[in-house]
């Protein structure tokens, strides 16, 4: 018996040891919160995370709206529609009369945009060859594809060419290490739309790939597919709608965006 007990003494201590080992190297493990979407409207729901610990490199936050296209399409909005090279998204919203937009591709210095741009069915700005991604709706059916395996078709109402994708057929990508305040769009696997923005926080490429790639049950967004928006300076996010206020400016004005309308 006294052995017995000394090996089971072992034993809890060897697993005690393992449960603090992440405290002891100074970060707590993740712990993933209770599902927290809040629905605004039937088809429109918002979410905040606060995210910190293991398997984050550094704490960041995530505000996201999850959209279902049904209800409240998702169209890009270009600035030079509106009479202007570039604008804030507060003022991009404003002016198409939108529910909220998250800023969206790529641009020159001077504010021409770099990237294939659809709007409404009317192309905007050419392709361009690069290692992106394009996010589209194609018969009112949201899609993220590489640059190589776009095929131009009537039925595209609405494309944004920009990078890099996150996540990739359920599949979390592995990224540069950078890290910058960042934006992103993802697809869910009942083919929801999620624009979300890292609010006042910077975030690795890496930990914004992998709170879209996590299901909902282990704390993420679940999403089967995403990519990254331009970061840095260009991130921001403007919603306005009912009882919904969001409003995290960048630095400068951009010339485009991910527009949420009203069907």
């Amino acid at each position: 018996m006294e052995k017995t007990g000394i090996i089971l003494k072992k034993a809890a201590s060897f697993l005690l040891t393992l449960m603090a080992l992440p405290l002891l190297m100074g970060q707590a493990p993740f712990t993933p919160p209770l599902n927290s979407w809040k629905k605004v409207d039937e088809g429109f729901e918002v979410r905040s995370l606060h995210l910190q610990g293991q398997p984050f490199q550094v704490p960041f936050k995530i505000r996201a709206l999850r959209l279902e296209l049904s209800r409240f399409p998702v169209r890009v909005i270009d600035s030079r529609d509106l009479g202007a090279i570039r604008l804030e998204v507060r003022a991009m919203v404003q002016k198409s009369q939108a529910l909220g937009a998250v800023n969206g591709g790529f641009f020159f210095p001077d504010y021409r945009p770099l990237g294939l741009l659809i709007v409404d069915g009317r192309e905007t700005n050419p392709l361009r060859k690069a290692d992106w991604g394009i996010f589209l709706i194609q018969d009112n059916v949201p899609k993220i594809t590489h640059t190589k395996d776009f095929l131009p078709d009537k039925n595209i109402s609405q494309a944004l060419q920009v990078g890099p994708r996150l996540v990739v057929g359920g599949r979390e990508l592995t990224m540069k290490r950078q890290i910058a305040r960042r934006s992103a769009v993802g697809i869910t696997y009942k083919n929801q739309v999620v624009l979300a923005n890292t609010e006042d926080t910077d975030a690795y490429a890496q930990d914004l790939a992998r709170i879209f790639w996590l299901s909902e049950d282990e704390g993420g967004l679940g999403c089967k597919d995403a990519m990254s928006l331009d970061g840095g300076p260009s991130a921001q996010m403007f919603v306005e709608y009912k009882s919904l206020k969001i409003d995290i400016p960048g630095g400068w004005g951009v010339p485009n965006s991910l527009g949420v309308f009203k069907k």
